[in-house]
C-alpha cells in the first residue's frame, strides 16, 4: 500500500516537473503572469479562477503592511551591523528578522491552504507538485533564493584555508 502511495505522489510530482520547467522556461515572470500559468496548468472552472484571483488580491493587500515592516527590520538589522553597534543590539535586530520571516510564511501558509480549498482532488495533486517544483530552484531555502552562487553584484564568500 506505501509503495502505490509512494508511486502515485512520485508520478505527480513526476507531471509537474515538465510543467514548471516549461512555466520557467518562459523567462522571468511577474506574479500575475505567473499566477496565470497555474490557473491554466491547473484547469481551474471560470468559477474556481473568479475565487482564486480574489483569494490573491485578498491576500496581497493583507501582505502588503507585513512586506513594509520586513523592509524595515531588515534595513534596521543591516544598519546595525554596519554602525558596529553592540552584538546585543545586532541581535535583537537579526531575532526581529527571523520571527518576520516566520510570520510570513504562516501567513504564506494559510494563504495556500485557501487556494487548495478551492480545487478538486486532482487539482490539489497538481498544486502541490507545481510547489515542489517551485521550492526545487530555491535549494531548499525560503524566499527568493538566487541561482548560480549568491546575490547579483557581490563576490562569494572567500574560502579559509586552515
Amino acid at each position: 500500500m506505501n509503495r502505490i502511495i509512494g508511486i502515485t505522489i512520485l508520478g505527480a510530482a513526476l507531471g509537474a516537473v515538465p510543467a514548471a520547467a516549461q512555466l520557467r522556461g518562459q523567462g522571468p515572470q511577474k506574479g500575475r503572469e505567473r499566477s496565470e500559468n497555474a490557473i491554466e496548468y491547473l484547469g481551474l472552472s471560470e468559477q474556481q479562477q473568479e475565487q482564486w484571483r480574489a483569494l490573491q488580491a485578498q491576500h496581497r493587500e493583507e501582505m502588503k503592511p507585513l512586506y513594509e515592516e520586513g523592509r524595515v527590520l531588515q534595513q534596521r538589522a543591516r544598519e546595525s551591523l554596519e554602525a558596529d553597534e553592540p552584538e546585543i543590539l545586532v541581535g535583537e535586530a537579526v531575532k526581529a528578522v527571523h520571527a518576520h520571516k516566520q510570520r510570513v510564511q504562516a501567513a504564506r501558509e494559510v494563504f495556500e491552504a485557501q487556494l487548495s480549498s478551492v480545487l478538486n482532488a486532482e487539482q490539489k495533486e497538481r498544486f502541490e507538485a507545481l510547489k515542489a517544483a517551485r521550492g526545487a530552484g530555491r535549494k531548499g531555502r525560503p524566499g527568493r533564493g538566487h541561482r548560480r552562487g549568491g546575490r547579483p553584484g557581490r563576490s562569494p564568500a572567500p574560502v579559509v584555508e586552515g
